[in-house]
C-alpha cells in the first residue's frame, strides 16, 4: 500500500483491490460463479445498470459499495478505447461521458492536449457540489502550465442525467474563457455529462 499526503489515505494495488472484493463476496457466501449467478438471479439483475443501481443504493453495504466503485473506476481508467488523439467534440464527449457514467457525486475533470490535439494529461480537479468559488480557474490553469499544454477540455457530470447547464455552470465557463484568453491557452469545450450522454457547450454556442 502507498500512503498519499497527510490525509493518510491508502491506495490498494489492483491485485489487492480485487482480493478485497472477492473477500467481501465470500462474506456474503459467494465463492463460485454458480453462487454469484444465484445471488444476481435472486435480485433480478439483468444488466450492468442493475448492478450499478444496487451498488449505489441503500441495500448495499458501505464497504462493498466503496470497493466495487473503486474497481469500476480502475477498469474505466484501464480502458484501451481512448485514442491518443481525440479529433472531434463527439469523440471527446463520448469518452468523457463513458468515463463518468455511474458516478454519484459531481466531478470536475480537465483534459489537457498539445497543439496536435494529442492528450497530454487528464486530471480530476474537484469532487462534490460544484460552485464558482470551489471550481476556481486557477487550479485548472495551474496544471495547464505544469503540463505545458495548448488546449483544455473541461467536463463535469450531472448524476441526475439532466444535461441542462446551471447558472454556476455558465459562470464557471465564462471565468474559464476569460482566463484562457489571458493565458493564451484554448478553452476547447466544456462538456456536461450524465448517464452516458453529453452536452457540448461549444456546439450549443453557449460560450
Amino acid at each position: 500500500m502507498i500512503e498519499i499526503n497527510s490525509n493518510h489515505y491508502f491506495v490498494n494495488t489492483d491485485l489487492e483491490l480485487l482480493a478485497k472484493l472477492f473477500e467481501q463476496f465470500k462474506d456474503k457466501g459467494i465463492e463460485t460463479f454458480e453462487e454469484m449467478e444465484s445471488f444476481l438471479g435472486k435480485r433480478n439483475f439483468n444488466s450492468f445498470d442493475d448492478i450499478v443501481q444496487f451498488i449505489t443504493g441503500p441495500n448495499c453495504s458501505s464497504s462493498l459499495a466503496i470497493t466495487a466503485e473503486e474497481v469500476m473506476d480502475r477498469l474505466r481508467m484501464a480502458s484501451s478505447k481512448r485514442k491518443p488523439v481525440l479529433a472531434s467534440s463527439v469523440e471527446v464527449g463520448t469518452y468523457l461521458a463513458d468515463k463518468l457514467v455511474g458516478h454519484k457525486q459531481e466531478e470536475l475533470w480537465a483534459l489537457y492536449v498539445d497543439n496536435g490535439n494529442r492528450i497530454v494529461a487528464e486530471k480530476k480537479i474537484f469532487q462534490g457540489t460544484l460552485n464558482k468559488s470551489i471550481a476556481h480557474p486557477r487550479e485548472i490553469f495551474r496544471w495547464a502550465v505544469i503540463y505545458d499544454c495548448s488546449g483544455i477540455f473541461i467536463a463535469h457530470n450531472h448524476p441526475s442525467g439532466k444535461l441542462i447547464p446551471s447558472s454556476n455552470d455558465f459562470e464557471l465557463t465564462k471565468d474559464l474563457y476569460r482566463a484562457a484568453k489571458m493565458m493564451k491557452i484554448d478553452l476547447l469545450d466544456h462538456f456536461i455529462v450524465g448517464q452516458g450522454q453529453y452536452l457540448s457547450m461549444r456546439e450549443k454556442e453557449l460560450f
